[in-house]
């Protein structure tokens, strides 16, 4: 089964919204932070809303949030179930618990509150209620996680008390990690269906939306990368097998879907984020200014050491098509509340994973926060003043924390 990197969201193809946008100038920030802010906020003749932000945020030392680490779970000694191998996906029940989908294993693993275990789930197998590649987790408003699994061609449902209900069918032969798909407020699920009519331009990925039956109800056709897509290849002797891998630190499109079923996508060579409606049409555009961080020759040699798996296939890295400059961005993330938080590409690297620049739900900067822990994949859970994601220490092992936005009160009322 192939399994097609979606890291994260680095698959240059945004998706539509899949909810009506948040009303552009509703809620946001407390009225001092937005009377702080030097940008401008225009709605064009076509309707499109253009917010252009200043280089420096609105949050000074008595406003800027904090993140303070409060949980720590994992081991790099033993075999209990706070040992982790790679971590698929993370959830947060009503009760404060943390699910944790692990890829080795191929089992849910639960922590309560205070990171003790709960139980663990499933195994790997065909059976029911067993696992062969699970790619993510999804609570549904009826209260079951929903655990797609194209391996077994279907799609799990697990209740709170960890007992397997049932299972809806799903087309298998293709993973897209991290797992682009998700219940929307309407209670309604997402799932990607890769699209192979494309041509020389390859796949692409529509998105489906079913009922909780199961029942497709529509196709969401995303609109694809229109700039220039570099790839080393390689094909085999006699033809038949084909790989390509991207030039690394050429500028994409970043996509996020938010749990609140709203979308935004990310240009990340110029740090234009921009928000789709269902019809596909951009409603928002935001920019900030960004200073450009050259590629350095480490950062090809890092660069080339991390495509090994083409290499030793026999594929060739030309590193005299490494562009000179990296993108502005790297990753970004949308919380539940709405606020984006946006990684930014610095020259330091102990920046990396670990600083973001935050805007409010309608585009404006607020400022930068820097985080005690590194946060990569999988993609974190941003809920409420919480923050659930896997970082890794020195020799790569991964532990779960769970961290408490600190947001001053100026910059928290709404």
């Amino acid at each position: 089964m192939p399994t097609l990197p979606h890291m994260p969201c680095r698959v240059a193809l945004p998706l539509l919204s899949l909810l009506p946008l948040l009303a552009v100038g509703c809620g946001g920030e407390a009225a001092g932070s937005v009377s702080r802010w030097s940008g401008t906020m225009d709605t064009l003749p076509s309707g499109l809303v253009q917010v252009i932000n200043p280089a420096e945020g609105v949050w000074d030392s008595s406003t800027a949030w904090r993140v303070v680490e409060d949980l720590r779970i994992g081991t790099v000694e033993g075999e209990g179930p706070d040992l982790f191998g790679e971590v698929q996906a993370l959830e947060v029940d009503p009760q404060g618990r943390i699910w944790v989908l692990e890829g080795q294993s191929q089992e849910l693993r639960v922590f309560d509150r205070d990171g003790r275990h709960v139980r663990t789930i499933g195994r790997k197998g065909g059976g029911p209620g067993e696992f062969s590649q699970p790619i993510g987790i999804a609570w549904s408003a009826q209260g079951e996680l929903w655990v797609p699994d194209p391996d077994n061609n279907r799609v799990s449902m697990i209740d709170t008390a960890g007992t397997f209900v049932g299972s809806h069918r799903m087309i298998g032969g293709f993973v897209f990690i991290p797992w682009p798909g998700g219940f929307d407020t309407a209670g309604y699920f997402y799932n990607f269906l890769p699209d192979m009519s494309g041509g020389g331009r390859g796949f692409r990925m529509l998105l489906v939306r079913y009922d909780t039956a199961m029942t497709a109800l529509d196709t969401l056709v995303p609109p694809r990368w229109q700039g220039p897509e570099e790839y080393f290849e390689l094909t085999s002797a006699d033809g038949r097998s084909h790989m390509r891998g991207s030039v690394p630190f050429m500028p994409s499109l970043d996509w996020e879907l938010t749990p609140a079923g709203d979308f935004w996508f990310v240009h990340t060579g110029s740090y234009e984020l921009f928000r789709v409606n269902a019809e596909g049409d951009t409603v928002l555009k935001v920019t900030k200014p960004f200073e450009q961080v050259p590629v350095t020759g480490e950062d090809v040699d890092s660069a080339v050491a991390g495509m090994e798996w083409f290499t030793k296939q026999g594929g060739k890295v030309d590193r005299s098509r490494f562009p000179g400059v990296k993108p502005a961005t790297r990753s970004f993330y949308v919380a539940d509340d709405g606020h984006l938080w946006v990684e930014p590409t610095t020259a330091d690297r102990a920046d990396q994973d670990r600083v973001f620049d935050i805007f409010d739900p309608e585009g404006r900067y607020l400022g930068r926060v820097r985080l005690p822990f590194s946060m990569g994949y999988p993609p974190p859970v941003i809920r409420g003043d919480m923050i659930v994601a896997v970082t890794r220490d020195e020799l790569e092992v991964p532990f779960v924390v769970r961290a408490k936005v600190v947001k001053p009160r100026e910059s928290e009322d709404q």
